[in-house]
């Protein structure tokens, strides 16, 4: 006897071949039959019978880039994601993961573990695994952060020993064997920074011997764009690894257009390697980062704690002034979404500076000795460029965000509302309301392309012997609620979800179980 059996459902499959109306079976974590209309079949007995007239059936999203996976300590952790058709996460990305942890990152580990109230108790990534194995409400799987890795070896950032090189291998190669799924680099971001290419390419190949992807937040995402993207094809030829370019855009009006030239760049790398470029990107015209990222490098060379300090240097006020400038950074854009801190919380930099009768770089300055942790939402981003990495052929669309702080029982700033939204406002944008792509096509990008790419094993499909992680949504109520000052709206549309054969959304509702399994390359 079947546990589920789903009838009279739109069946995409994952692949890109017309939806055909059908039956599909669920026993234990398998799909186990799947019955055409049409087709002679008998319809076998199940425990529960779901009339999907009207409804799509498609296999469970996956979200190739969220970030750090400190969230699933807490109880529904993933509801954000998991009503956006989500059953399958991949963090870790952008050069940061919770795992492997050296010495030097104790200090930060314990301070992130206070504010946000999970306990860190582990080291290698096993350890880690092991913490929240019993806890997953979804898949989820990580990548090896660059950063985590430098951070936690180095003492001096710019400095770098043959033997902290050496134990970055190490630990990388560890973490590999015990199930990551690639490494990531976020070349904007303290430390990853700050690193050359060779080093990059030497870890990159310890990867590459183990299976592995190379996901890259690149060195530039505006005027130097181009080169920073050539930076990381060059480092998959050097290392033989695939490479994925994270959360792909062209930052500032000054460098809109630029994407169909890059995209040229993987389509070209493609053409002449037998690697694999792709790219992730999220449907959204703002990018949501950490102040900090927006003054000259240098400044975070002598570790973040120092920064707050620094701003109280007239000098690097004037340095921040002459980078504005240098950037075409339009603060009046760039809004503040850390709601610590009350006196900044939902003003753009513009207005800040106007309320306070100070320069925009002193505002930058007052707001970073406040806290160097302060987040923004920032609108600088052509939706033409947006619509043309997300049509191309192996672009995939993702969250770019995590689990905390939106579950944790301490708050640190307000979401992005990719974080409650990219999915569905992806599928709303692109087939409802545009009709740019086909239930088919769109559901090919969040499914099977992913699977693809990370070499998920029997995910990704609606087929026979696959892992039963099933979306059942109505097309007509597909929805993103979430916005730029909303944030934490739950999406609509998703009426049923399965991970691994468990329902866990029922009737809209979700279940309280927890059915998910931490993947490895070693499945």
């Amino acid at each position: 006897m079947l546990d589920f059996y789903i009838q009279h459902a739109k069946i995409c499959t994952g692949h890109k071949q017309t939806a055909k109306i059908g039956n599909v079976g669920i026993q234990d974590d398998r799909i186990v039959c799947i019955h055409y209309e049409g087709d002679d079949f008998i319809i076998p007995e199940a425990k529960e019978k779901i009339d999907a007239t009207g409804l799509i059936l498609t296999p469970g999203f996956i979200d190739p880039h969220a970030s750090t996976g400190f969230g699933y300590f807490f109880p529904n952790a993933a509801d954000h994601k998991l009503y956006q058709g989500i059953t399958t996460e991949i963090f870790g990305n952008c050069g940061t993961s919770p795992a492997p942890i050296a010495k030097h990152l104790d200090k930060t580990m314990n301070r992130l573990s206070d504010e946000i109230g999970f306990p860190f108790e582990w080291r290698s990534l096993q350890e880690y695994f092991d913490q929240i194995a019993d806890k997953l409400q979804f898949n989820i799987a990580t990548l090896v952060g660059h950063s985590t890795l430098r951070a936690g070896n180095m003492d001096d950032w710019h400095n770098l020993q043959p033997s902290q090189l050496e134990a970055m291998k190490t630990a990388l190669a560890e973490a590999m064997d015990e199930g990551a799924l690639g490494i990531s680099t976020g070349l904007i971001y303290a430390p990853g920074c700050f690193a050359e290419m060779d080093e990059i390419v030497t870890l990159a190949k310890v990867t590459a011997e183990k299976g592995g992807v190379y996901a890259s937040h690149v060195r530039n995402e505006r005027d130097g764009l181009e080169e920073a993207v050539e930076e990381a094809l060059t480092i998959g030829k050097q290392a033989n690894i695939r490479v994925l370019i994270s959360h792909i855009k062209a930052a500032e009006k000054e460098n809109w257009g630029k994407i169909p030239k890059v995209l040229n760049m993987l389509e070209e790398f493609n053409k002449t390697s037998e690697l694999q470029a792709a790219c992730d990107v999220y449907p959204y015209t703002a990018v949501s980062t950490k102040l900090r990222a927006f003054i000259p490098k240098y400044m975070l060379q002598d570790g973040i704690a120092a920064v707050s300090e620094k701003m109280k240097d007239s000098n690097n006020v004037s340095a921040i002034a002459e980078w504005i400038t240098q950037k075409d950074y339009d603060m009046s854009r760039m809004l503040i979404i850390s709601d610590d801190l009350e006196a900044y919380y939902n003003k753009n930099v513009s207005e800040i500076a106007e309320e306070h009768n100070i320069s925009l770089a002193q505002a930058i300055a007052n707001i970073l000795q406040a806290s160097t942790e302060t987040w923004v939402v920032y609108h600088c981003i052509d939706q033409k460029d947006i619509d043309t990495a997300v049509l191309w052929e192996h672009s995939m669309i993702c969250t770019d965000s995590w689990s905390y702080p939106i579950n944790a029982p301490k708050s640190i700033g307000q979401p992005h509302p990719r974080s409650y939204g990219a999915f569905t406002e992806y599928l709303q944008r692109f087939v409802i309301d545009e009709k740019m792509l086909s239930w088919e096509e769109a559901i090919h990008k969040v499914t099977y392309l992913p699977a693809e790419f990370f070499q998920l094993e029997h995910r990704g499909l609606i087929e026979e012997g696959y892992y039963a992680d099933v979306v059942l949504f109505d097309p007509k109520s597909v929805k993103a609620n979430a916005t730029y000052l909303s944030p934490r709206e739950l999406s609509s549309g998703v009426e049923h979800l399965w991970v691994n054969g468990t329902q866990l959304i029922q009737h809209k509702k979700i279940q309280d179980t927890t059915p998910g399994k931490v993947l490895t390359l070693k499945d």
